[in-house]
């Protein structure tokens, strides 16, 4: 049996890392399917939330759907042993990018923080939308080699919805600023770092 190289297993742990944050948090948000918005979230967020549900809780579940499905995706093993199977959890995985990332510019619009919050979500929502067509249609074509370049740029994206639970807390509390502040920050942070790294990675291959 070839040992596997350290590269491969700094793939595997970084893969599997990722996965688990995903799932924590793809089950955290899950709790908005079975409560008000007002009461799954907290202070004036929630309640700021709560005005807009019927755009909420499609962006979270086109969110929470492409999390756990993502980094199965990603499994050369799934690929091999189970290609069917990998090919129609890709279809579920562009359709929930599909309904979340519509979901998502339509809550971009109604954000709190201004101006500089509504666009950086928003072009967030364009960018995680476009990304995945991109992916799927280089998959149709079976160009794979872009395929798994465009799914790395896409699923940074997705992953936004992990690095935002991160890094919000983290500005509020360990730094002291005011919630507003660091919304419109995260807004552009909780993307933009992502996108930079998963554009190193796709050019490794």
């Amino acid at each position: 049996m070839q040992a596997k190289t350290p590269a491969l297993q700094w793939r595997k742990r970084g893969l599997l890392i990722v996965g688990v944050l995903a799932t924590l948090i793809a089950l955290g948000s899950a709790r908005y399917f079975f409560m008000p918005a007002s009461e799954a979230g907290a202070g004036a967020s929630a309640a700021h939330f709560q005005q807009y549900s019927a755009r909420l809780i499609p962006h979270i579940a086109g969110g929470v759907i492409a999390l756990l499905i993502g980094p199965w995706q990603f499994s050369t093993r799934l690929r091999a042993r189970r290609p069917r199977l990998h090919r129609w959890l890709g279809y579920v995985y562009f359709g929930a990018v599909a309904l979340g990332s519509v979901a998502g510019f339509l809550m971009a619009l109604v954000s709190m923080g201004g101006i500089g919050t509504h666009t950086g979500f928003a072009v967030l929502a364009c960018l995680w939308l476009a990304t995945a067509a991109l992916a799927l249609r280089a998959a149709l074509r079976r160009d794979f080699v872009a395929h798994r370049r465009w799914m790395v740029r896409n699923y940074a994206l997705t992953f936004a919805a992990v690095t935002l639970r991160i890094e919000l807390p983290f500005m509020v509390a360990a730094l002291g600023l005011p919630f507003l502040t660091a919304y419109a920050i995260v807004a552009w942070l909780c993307w933009a770092p992502n996108a930079v790294v998963a554009e190193a990675i796709a050019a490794r291959g």
